[in-house]
């Protein structure tokens, strides 16, 4: 799949398709027989999406989504519990449904994008819930401020030889220093991250 790149091969040099770090992180990717070394995982914008999701007066949403990020995943396949992942996004470089916001959520008040151009977010893999689901605790950096956040990863579903994946967790925006129009936004902003594997 574009986008979704494998750094490393299986010890025993056979052919491996490639995979996304949604696919890792849900312990889809079983290793094979004598691979056990780590392997690290890319994709970005041009083979997944990371979206975000606010509430407007208490009755209806809206859905954006950032367009330039990168993300990798460290696994040893030998214990995917442990995988560890990383993703950094450009705050200032996103999509809204409506015409003339993009400036204000760039401002000072927002993302600061002037001063912090960049979100990231770091963690590690726990334990597979009996429901296939896969806790992904760990911190987000936006606005020079560092808070937990939780992401639960799942199978979105499947169709022929693709299988999607999302992801998805909330973090309140005041825990970043992003206060105002609080009785027309919800503090509370949800994080979704979709991934589609072919093969």
């Amino acid at each position: 799949m574009q986008g979704s790149t494998r750094r490393e091969t299986c010890c025993d040099g056979g052919a491996i398709s490639r995979r996304t770090a949604g696919t890792l992180l849900l312990g889809l990717a079983a290793p094979r027989p004598g691979c056990a070394a780590p392997a690290r995982y890319s994709f970005d914008q041009t083979g997944g999406r990371i979206g975000f999701t606010a509430r407007h007066l208490g009755l209806f949403s809206t859905d954006g989504q950032f367009e330039r990020f990168r993300a990798e995943l460290n696994l040893d396949p030998a214990a995917p519990a442990g995988a560890r992942v990383g993703a950094t996004i450009e705050t200032g470089h996103f999509s809204l449904p409506w015409p003339g916001v993009g400036d204000m959520l760039r401002g000072p008040s927002y993302f600061d994008v002037a001063r912090y151009p960049t979100a990231s977010f770091s963690g590690q893999g726990g334990e597979l819930a009996a429901d296939g689901s896969l806790a992904i605790a760990g911190r987000v950096r936006l606005r020079g401020i560092e808070r937990p956040m939780t992401l639960v990863a799942r199978v979105a579903g499947r169709r022929g030889g693709s299988t999607a994946f999302t992801a998805a967790g909330q973090i309140r925006r005041s825990d970043f220093g992003m206060t105002p129009d609080g009785t027309l936004i919800s503090d509370l902003i949800t994080l979704t991250i979709d991934v589609r594997v072919a093969g």
